[in-house]
């Protein structure tokens, strides 16, 4: 009878401290694409009902002092889905929009970093990468588009083979990666569809989102400030979070698939 009180008791925290760090995790809503969307850069066909707004200075999580505000760098950015895609659009306010620099490593250059769990059933409060957790890198630059996975803190026994790719530049990983950008008075707006398949392999299945689903869920934005040699400042924002994101999946926010 003990054990069973304490078996009970255990789950019950367990349940507990998932419930509260899924309480602090702000969340947001990706919407499903009843046809696909047409990527062009015009969001006439988007649901922006559900908007992730990266625009204050406590969502500054490198080279604070660097940040000049909103019209510096800020972004709202939608999500919608469908079976086979995930959609990314973001309106960028940026004051040197597009400028990445081929020399630098791949998070010292202008780029989006999504972050992004295909597991709904994972504890929301794990603080270390699982299988399904993957930090995806989008260079953002008209000139080029290099694209690029980040699995360097997913223990080896959870890689299942899915490594590290593109981290040295110079190549697009994703198949099937649609973008387009279209400048603004402001910005630019960059929109993006990538397909479900790029997040699975021989030994991770597709993950398909189903109505209802929930995941840990994050969006960086990185800009460069200052032309060369003034690269070694480099303001970067995220919806959730600090620095500490690129590690632990607990400082991430929540995606509900409706």
């Amino acid at each position: 009878m003990k054990k069973t009180m304490t078996a009970l008791l255990l789950t019950l925290v367990m349940l507990l401290c998932a419930a509260c760090a899924s309480a602090d995790q702000p969340s947001a809503t990706a919407h499903k694409a009843e046809t696909p969307l047409v990527i062009d850069g015009n969001l006439d066909d988007w649901d922006l009902s559900s908007p992730i707004v990266i625009n204050r200075e406590e969502q500054v999580i490198r080279d604070v002092s660097f940040w000049q505000g909103e019209m510096d760098l800020s972004c709202t950015v939608y999500v919608m889905w469908d079976e086979n895609n995930l959609y990314l659009a973001a309106d960028v306010n940026e004051d040197s929009p597009y400028g990445a620099i081929e020399m630098l490593e791949l998070d010292g250059e202008d780029n989006f970093k999504l972050y992004l769990s295909t597991d709904p059933a994972a504890d929301p409060a794990r603080t270390e990468y699982g299988t399904n957790d993957f930090l995806l890198y989008l260079i953002v630059d008209n000139g080029y588009w290099d694209t690029a996975f980040d699995r360097t803190m997913v223990a080896k026994e959870n890689l299942q083979r899915f490594t590290t790719k593109g981290m040295d530049g110079g190549e697009d990983v994703l198949e099937g990666y649609e973008k387009a950008s279209v400048l603004t008075s402001t910005g630019f707006i960059y929109e993006a569809c990538i397909p479900w398949s790029n997040f699975s392999n021989a030994k991770i299945p597709q993950y398909t989102p189903a109505v209802g689903d929930t995941v840990n869920f994050n969006f960086a934005i990185t800009d460069i400030s200052y032309p060369c040699p003034g690269t070694e400042y480099i303001p970067q924002m995220a919806w959730s979070g600090n620095l500490n994101i690129n590690t632990d999946p607990s400082l991430w926010g929540r995606l509900t698939f409706e």
